[in-house]
C-alpha cells in the first residue's frame, strides 16, 4: 500500500473541480458504508489492541482494491498537522472524529478524493465515495463494489432479521448514507426554502446543515439525506435521495429564474455587497465568509458574474478552514480570521458583477 507523496492540503478533489449533473445546485453527490467486522466490539468500546487488529484485518483486505484504484494510499491521522485536519473534514474526506488521534485510526485515500475509507471512527469500516453535482446512484455503486471486495476477506457483523449491525441505530441495515450536497441560495432570497424543505422531510428525507447532523445551513449550502437505513434495498435509498434532491434543484431553478425575470436586482445588489465587503473586511469569520459566497455563486450560476468561476468558489468552501477542530486561543482566532479574509480578498480581485 502506498504512502501519500503529496501533502493533503495540495489533494484537490475531484468534486470541486469537475463538471457534474446539477453542478449549478448540487456540488457533490456522496455515498458512505458503514461495516462492521464480526468478532469485535465496536471502536468506542474496542481496546487498543483490538483497534490495531482491526486496523491490519481492513489493510490486509485492501490489496484488492487496488487493483481498481491503484493510487489508494494510507493516511496515519496520528500524524497530521491541525491545518491538514481542518482541511480534511473541510473537503469532506473524512468526518471530524476520524481525523482525531487514536490507536488503529488511520484514513485510505485516493488521491483525487473520490474514494476514502475510515477505519475505527464510529464502525470498523466507513466507506465512502465523493462525485460532483447529483449522482446518487453511481455513488452507491462505487461503494458497493468496494465492499463486495472487502467482503471477500472480511466477516461483516450482521443479522438476518436486521441486517449489517452499526455502533448507531441509524445506519442499522443497509448501513448506507446518500446525501447531496446542495446550494439553495435562491429559496432563500426567495423565502421559500422553509416551506420546501418541509415536503423533502416529509419523504423521509433530512436536509442539515453543511458538516451533517447538528450543524446549521452555513452560506445557504445543505445536505440532503437519507433519515432511515432499514427496511429497503440500497437501490431504492440512492433512487430516493435523488429523486427528492432532482424536486429541491427544479424548486431552486423556479427561484432563481424568479430573481432573474425581475430583473435580477436583488441578486446583483446582493454579489455586489458580497464583494465590497471582502474587499473591504479586515478579517472573516468562516460563517460570514460561508455567508458571503452565497450570493456570489447565484451571481455566477446567473450568468451575472465575470472574473470568477464555480469551480473557485467550490475550492474556496474547503481551503477556508470552515470546520476548524481545535480550540485556538483568542489571538490565533483573530490570525486566522485575517488569513480567511486575504484569501477571500484574492480569490475575487478580478471579479465584477
Amino acid at each position: 500500500m502506498n504512502t501519500l507523496n503529496s501533502p493533503i492540503t495540495q489533494i484537490r478533489s475531484e468534486w470541486i473541480s469537475s463538471d457534474g449533473p446539477e453542478k449549478d445546485v448540487v456540488v457533490s453527490t456522496r455515498a458512505r458504508l458503514a461495516r462492521n467486522i464480526s468478532g469485535f466490539a465496536f471502536p468506542a468500546r474496542a481496546k487498543s489492541a483490538d483497534l490495531e487488529a482491526i486496523a491490519a484485518k481492513i489493510l490486509d483486505a485492501s490489496d484488492s482494491i487496488r487493483k481498481i484504484y491503484p493510487n489508494l494510499a494510507i493516511v496515519e491521522t496520528s500524524s497530521l498537522t491541525e491545518e491538514e485536519r481542518t482541511y480534511i473534514v473541510d473537503s469532506h474526506l473524512a468526518s471530524p472524529q476520524q481525523v482525531k488521534p487514536k490507536n488503529g485510526r488511520i484514513l485510505l485515500l485516493e488521491s483525487n478524493g473520490k474514494i476514502a475509507i475510515m477505519v475505527n471512527e464510529e464502525d470498523h469500516l466507513r466507506i465512502q465515495a465523493m462525485l460532483p453535482g447529483l449522482q446518487t446512484v453511481k455513488a452507491w455503486q462505487l461503494v458497493d463494489e468496494i465492499d463486495d471486495l472487502l467482503a471477500e476477506k472480511l466477516v461483516f457483523s450482521a443479522s438476518e432479521k436486521l441486517g449489517f449491525l452499526t455502533a448507531s441505530l441509524t445506519n442499522l441495515g443497509t448501513g448506507l448514507r446518500i446525501s447531496a450536497m446542495m446550494h439553495l441560495g435562491g429559496l432563500a432570497m426567495t423565502g421559500r426554502l422553509a416551506r420546501t424543505v418541509k415536503a423533502a422531510v416529509e419523504l423521509d428525507i433530512s436536509v442539515r446543515g453543511l458538516f451533517g447532523e447538528g450543524s446549521t445551513g452555513l452560506g445557504d449550502f445543505y445536505q440532503v439525506s437519507n433519515e432511515i437505513t432499514l427496511g429497503a434495498p440500497e437501490m431504492e435509498f440512492a433512487e430516493r435521495v435523488g429523486a427528492v434532491a432532482e424536486y429541491l434543484v427544479s424548486e431552486e431553478r423556479a427561484a432563481r429564474s424568479d430573481l432573474l425575470e425581475a430583473g435580477a436586482f436583488r441578486v446583483m445588489r446582493a454579489a455586489r455587497k458580497s464583494l465590497r465587503l471582502i474587499r473591504e473586511a479586515d478579517k472573516l469569520s468562516a460563517k460570514d465568509a460561508l455567508s458571503l459566497l452565497s450570493p456570489l455563486r447565484l451571481a455566477v450560476c446567473g450568468g451575472l458574474a465575470e472574473g470568477v468561476k464555480l469551480s473557485d468558489l467550490n475550492e474556496l468552501m474547503i481551503t477556508l478552514g470552515i470546520m476548524r477542530l481545535d480550540t485556538p486561543s483568542e489571538r490565533e482566532l483573530e490570525q486566522s480570521d485575517r488569513n480567511r479574509a486575504v484569501m477571500l480578498r484574492r480569490a475575487v480581485r478580478n471579479a465584477s458583477v
